[in-house]
């Protein structure tokens, strides 16, 4: 079986897999420590693995990871080495993959863009863009060759929530949730209304925009811990795929081993 993780600045996925399925059979979450060591990282897993290992009765034989934290990918790769014996491959810009990447300087591209965009490709062949809207909201563009176009970053949802609360002393820090109302009559539903609504035209507003820059229709897909919230109320048809991004690190890892 392959492990998989996805560390994020706020939450990391554990994932295994058997040796040919593409979507994790088991996940788990946790908060991602900036500071974890690979005794730590070895400690915040070891239940689970240990746990899908006797359920499947098999052994870690390869571990992939896509991190945003850059610290983290050494730890990824000394907890492979030392605890199940293997090399740790990161997702990259610099790995096998099926894409055509046209960011000016592709090492600065996201690893978890890089595996959104790779599972995309693979599953969806036509124009795609991709939202994953987790501490940060990424959209990206791909087109139905492979070519990686690009895209936009914002804050994420929990982070504009947090800093406005933090900023404004008489405006409580709110669950992101759909309201009872549009016009809200009390601070609470109005910030809800606010955030909810907000994003919402924020994301067909730019969706629309970028269908309009390259005169034809997209697919859309949504990924990211808000996505299932989110697209229900969206006024077009939206893919949701919470496990795009795992998706897309056992597909770079399948053509790489």
């Amino acid at each position: 079986m392959i492990l998989g993780l996805d560390i994020g600045n706020t939450n990391t996925t554990a994932g295994i897999y058997g040796d040919d399925d593409v979507a994790p059979n088991a996940t788990f979450r946790y908060i991602t420590d900036k500071l974890a060591t690979p005794e730590s990282l070895f400690g915040a897993i070891n239940g689970f693995v240990k746990t899908e290992s006797d359920r499947m009765s098999d052994t870690v034989k390869g571990v992939a990871f896509s991190s945003v934290v850059p610290k983290l990918s050494g730890v990824v790769e000394e907890l492979a080495r030392s605890r199940f014996g293997v090399s740790a491959l990161g997702v990259s810009h610099d790995r096998r993959l099926s894409l055509k990447i046209m960011y000016t300087d592709p090492s600065k591209l996201g690893a978890d863009r890089i595996a959104n965009a790779e599972a995309a490709r693979r599953e969806h062949p036509c124009d795609c863009i991709i939202t994953d809207i987790g501490t940060a909201a990424t959209i990206c563009v791909l087109l139905a060759d492979g070519t990686f176009e690009g895209g936009l970053i914002a804050p994420g949802i929990g982070v504009t929530i947090k800093a406005l609360a933090q900023s404004a002393c008489n405006l409580p820090e709110i669950m992101f949730e759909k309201p009872p109302v549009l016009v809200a009559k009390n601070t609470a539903d109005a910030l809800k209304a606010g955030f909810f609504y907000g994003w919402i035209s924020m994301l067909e507003g730019v969706i629309s925009r970028i269908e309009k820059s390259y005169g034809r229709s997209f697919r859309v897909i949504f990924t990211g811990g808000f996505a299932g919230v989110l697209s229900p109320h969206m006024e077009r048809s939206i893919v949701t795929d919470p496990m795009l991004t795992m998706k897309g690190i056992k597909y770079i890892y399948d053509s790489n081993r």
